[in-house]
């Protein structure tokens, strides 16, 4: 490998390697690349499709356009690294560098090594071939560019890519909080367990200012989501913060509730025909729905410069939460916002995108300090839903 020049990224704050390799030095790696995540999207089929005619062309020469490597979760490897440095690394710790773009093409020439004739095959590993590495990148700035490299193609979703970078979360805890896989009956919200793809699709819901699902192949999507990523301090782990946030809101309803357990009784009275949305609050507050609604309602919020005073959005929200109203009656507010979603649930095309938007109006309701209903539980859930009914009715 032999770097031929170096440019400092600023919008990510990272350095880039632009290198000279040869086929058999990117190969003694590349098995080891393209197993890294488990989540990595799945490789295209190559039959009749542009990757069968490139792998003859790999075969008889071609020169390809760059693949795009990061190497992530490291404290070793900075710009001050000489290039031998780096490479000894990339080698010895394959498992800690991403791609960002080539993936396919990766596959393609992996393909193309296992087929060569023994009499070409000298030939052929020492092509030469060319890599964009970056060094001393951060999460945000992976997802950044992994969105700016593959947009007018068909990408991974951003909502799957976020799921990829942050898999290393798994199992681990964050403010007191572990995030677990989507497997039946094993995140319990009341042991602080948060399923890791709800709050995936929370950010998501963040990054896109919007609490709906997005479609898979909607490249809109990922314009969207640039144009945000282009407002957020490049510097700070933004899911990080964005969970410990949700966290805080989270534990703060479940103090406000006291963990209450709605009674069949409650059930009666509130006049709720159907198996309620959830008989607690940290059942219902731990759902996809509720993130979902978190995430785009502080977008939007803060796209509004509802927080324009301060320095730090998140850090003003952390500062208020725990003034939300703990005046209210009994638990009034939570019977009530469980008959909203009982409505919802039966005269809804969609349900889950009618509980998105209702959780979305119901926080910026609750913690808008412009609104009437601001930190006032009760008055959020009436006033959410009526800006909700004003939008489906």
């Amino acid at each position: 490998m032999e770097v031929m020049s170096r440019i400092y990224d600023k919008r990510i704050n990272s350095t880039n390697l632009y290198v000279t390799t040869t086929f058999k030095e990117y190969l003694s790696i590349a098995g080891q690349l393209i197993k890294n995540n488990e989540l990595q999207r799945k490789r295209v089929k190559t039959s009749k499709t542009v990757y069968s005619l490139l792998k003859t062309d790999l075969i008889n020469g071609c020169v390809m356009p760059p693949i795009v490597l990061a190497i992530i979760n490291n404290d070793e490897i900075s710009n001050k690294n000489t290039d031998k440095e780096i490479f000894e690394y990339i080698k010895k710790n394959s498992k800690n560098v991403l791609i960002l773009d080539g993936l396919q093409r990766t596959y393609t020439l992996i393909d193309a090594g296992n087929e060569i004739s023994d009499e070409k095959r000298e030939e052929f590993l020492n092509y030469e071939m060319r890599l964009e590495i970056y060094i001393d990148i951060n999460k945000f700035g992976v997802l950044y560019r992994m969105l700016t490299l593959n947009t007018g193609q068909t990408p991974m979703s951003p909502r799957h890519q976020l799921e990829m970078l942050y898999s290393g979360m798994l199992d681990t805890e964050v403010e007191g909080i572990k995030l677990v896989r989507e497997v039946e009956g094993k995140a319990t919200p009341d042991d602080n367990e948060f399923i890791f793809k709800n709050v995936i699709e929370g950010f998501n819901s963040y990054m896109n200012r919007n609490e709906l699902p997005m479609d898979r192949e909607d490249i809109l999507e990922n314009i969207r989501i640039l144009e945000n990523m282009a407002n957020e301090n490049i510097k700070e782990d933004l899911f990080k913060e964005f969970l410990e946030i949700y966290v805080k809101l989270f534990k703060a309803l479940r103090k406000v509730s006291g963990d209450y357990i709605v009674k069949k009784e409650d059930l009666e009275e509130y006049e709720i025909i159907s198996a309620p949305f959830g008989n607690k609050v940290s059942k219902i507050f731990s759902t996809s729905q509720a993130m979902t609604g978190f995430g785009a309602a502080f977008g939007i919020m803060k796209d509004k410069g509802i927080f324009k005073k301060e320095k730090n959005d998140f850090v003003f929200l952390k500062g208020i939460i725990d003034n939300i109203d703990r005046t209210n009656s009994g638990n009034e507010w939570l019977m009530i916002f469980l008959k909203k979603m009982d409505i919802i649930k039966n005269n809804s095309k969609k349900i889950g995108n009618g509980q998105r938007m209702f959780f979305h109006y119901f926080y910026r309701e609750l913690l808008n300090p412009e609104s009437d209903s601001f930190l006032r539980l009760n008055a959020a859930v009436e006033n959410g839903y009526k800006k909700y009914d004003s939008q489906v009715n």
